[in-house]
């Protein structure tokens, strides 16, 4: 027992002092409880195959699904709109990302919002830190609405399904109120986490003003208006006929609409109230920045759709910024004159020029020496073309992003077949998620190797190395010991089964914070289901309590994937995420201990 305990301890140090990668620091702990006999190898890795593990993966398919068909920038714009208020902005971001949370892995969703919140931070002329943390911390929240809110409470789902199987193999007799139906099951971590969740939410939008400090903000050295860029409407697209305003055009960061050329009108300073026709051709300028949001406006496409013509699909396409050499062929020719299209598969989207903008149709612009070509291409330009004698340099513009929105529609029956099937328990939920996945990939909203790129597997390692870890625990007599402490000290102060959960869910949480919410998950399972044997309870209030405990990362950036992604951008410091996250691990304490027993009694 003191083997392990020590072992975990070294596990703990080592992710907390050094830049070791979690995944490999939870392997390395695996291998050596193997090596010191802790744990043997045929149980070690058996959590490599556990159902949650799988379901985590096919999640992970289904996300990219989403955010390659742009089916969330479409309908970001819809939830959000646009706030005048720091604290209307968390309050419209923070809503959506909780309900959506619920029903999707919430990783992948902060990293679709992200863009949203820092171009509403710039709108508003106020740093990202005022809105990143309640950001990342809706997601957490919405992780306990359902099931597959995170892959947290997938895990312990999946270790108390294992725990019932082994009960029954030994015979032990099961209380039917220890098992949920597969819909009830669906939703039970909901008890607690859906009052948590309102009452976080309000926590956020009205503490987060005043709590988050002003961290200043990335701004970009690029040229704001470095370049023209001309974007058709396209006929009977969604925003067609409708205003600028309307179609969300007037306040892009990044970008200015400066004229709309419509036949052979030129309409200077436009209003808001300007309604759009098909075919118009509006004039932004902007920065490379503002080009890769353009991309992802359903409805508009490059003058002359000149893209529409590279060979390349969406999930290969990038940006490029070029600088024309005097050796290129096409100096003193035309972009129209050149084939520039032809030769290099790629089409120019707009020129720079000695630092200012080249204005007019791309297809006029005459190509000189020096000049700077933003081009829509494939990700093999660089390496075909890059280091060629046409180019002096070129390089890829980052996170530039190409959206299958003629796709997002299908995207998003596929996300609700899901869901309904989870609910329902027509089928096993990894049936239910890998069926999605696969639906995904077979209606092309994400192409197979997109799709498996976008598994994580460096969190899948770790899930099933924990699982490994969670049975030395169980095996070696530590997590009875700890939930035997847990009970007298619940039993000296008086407290009975609600403090139990409380002190359960408090060290659940505070494990967490270290071991991330899958380790902590799986070091307090056996503890809890100790515990409740203990104290001859059902074991479900417990588990539940695991859950809400694992599923509250809100003390320090590491604790959680989606803290760290906002921990760079809001630049944030260490003590930051505690002064919100204290405050709301409390309301999830108090919540969970009083609303979890109330509909699944201790006895």
């Amino acid at each position: 027992m003191w083997i392990v305990a020590a072992i975990l301890l070294v596990f703990i140090l080592a992710v907390l002092l050094t830049k070791a990668p979690l995944d490999l620091a939870m392997v390395g702990t695996l291998v050596l409880l193997v090596l010191t006999g802790q744990v043997d190898p045929s149980e070690a890795f058996l959590g490599f195959s556990n159902p949650a593990v799988l379901m985590i993966a096919a999640l992970f398919v289904v996300a990219n699904g989403l955010r390659q068909t742009g089916a969330i920038d479409r309908l970001a714009p819809k939830l959000i709109g646009r706030p005048m208020s720091v604290r209307g902005t968390i309050a419209r971001i923070c809503v959506p990302v909780t309900v959506l949370s619920g029903f999707m892995n919430n990783t992948p969703l902060i990293a679709m919002f992200l863009p949203v919140a820092t171009d509403h931070a710039r709108r508003l002329g106020v740093s990202p830190s005022r809105l990143l943390i309640p950001l990342s911390f809706a997601g957490i929240l919405g992780g306990q609405l359902t099931l597959v809110g995170t892959s947290s409470n997938l895990l312990v789902d999946g270790l108390y399904s294992d725990q019932l199987a082994t009960w029954a193999a030994q015979g032990v007799e099961i209380d039917p109120a220890w098992v949920l139906s597969d819909s009830l099951r669906f939703l039970a971590v909901g008890v607690a986490g859906g009052i948590t969740a309102v009452i976080g939410l309000g926590f956020l939008i009205v503490a987060g003003p005043l709590l988050l400090p002003d961290r200043g903000s990335n701004e970009s050295d690029e040229d704001p208006e470095r370049y023209e860029l001309r974007f058709e409407v396209i006929p009977g697209g969604p925003i067609a006929n409708r205003t600028i305003e309307q179609a969300g055009l007037r306040h892009l960061p990044d970008l200015f609409l400066s004229s709309i050329d419509r036949g052979d009108r030129h309409l200077g300073a436009v209003t808001r109230d300007e309604r759009l026709e098909a075919g118009d051709i509006l004039c932004f300028v902007g920065n490379t920045a503002g080009a890769k949001e353009l991309r992802r406006v359903a409805g508009l496409r490059p003058e002359d759709a000149q893209t529409a013509k590279v060979d390349a699909p969406p999930a290969t396409r990038t940006l490029v910024e070029a600088v024309v050499a005097p050796s290129a062929a096409f100096v003193g020719r035309t972009v129209r004159e050149s084939q520039f299209r032809t030769i290099y598969n790629a089409a120019i989207l707009a020129v720079h020029r000695r630092g200012t903008k080249v204005k007019g149709r791309i297809g006029d612009i005459q190509i000189e020496v020096g000049d700077v070509l933003l081009l829509e291409t494939n990700k093999g330009f660089l390496s075909s073309h890059g280091r060629g004698n046409a180019f002096y340099l070129a390089t890829s513009v980052s996170d530039a992003q190409f959206p299958r929105h003629e796709r997002a529609w299908i995207s998003g029956v596929v996300l609700l077949g899901m869901i309904g099937l989870l609910a329902s328990g027509l089928v096993s939920p990894v049936i239910a998620t890998w069926l999605a996945a696969i639906l995904m990939v077979g209606f092309r909203c994400v192409n197979a190797a997109t799709a498996r790129k976008s598994i994580d597997f460096s969190v899948l390692i770790t899930i099933g190395a924990a699982i490994g870890v969670g049975v030395a625990v169980a095996n070696s007599g530590l997590g009875e010991k700890t939930a035997e402490f847990f009970i007298s000290g619940a039993t000296l102060v008086g407290g009975g089964d609600h403090l139990l959960l409380a002190a359960l869910i408090l060290a659940t949480a505070l494990i967490a914070q270290l071991a991330t919410n899958y380790g902590a998950a799986v070091i307090l399972f056996p503890i809890a289901i100790s515990a409740a044997m203990g104290v001859g309870a059902n074991p479900l209030p417990f588990i539940l309590g695991v859950m809400a405990g694992a599923g509250s990362s809100y003390l320090t950036p590491f604790a959680y994937q989606t803290n760290l992604m906002v921990y760079g951008p809001g630049r944030y410091r260490f003590g930051d995420f505690a002064r919100m996250g204290v405050p709301l691990l409390l309301i999830v304490v108090v919540i969970a201990t009083v609303m979890i027993p109330l509909v699944f009694p201790f006895h």
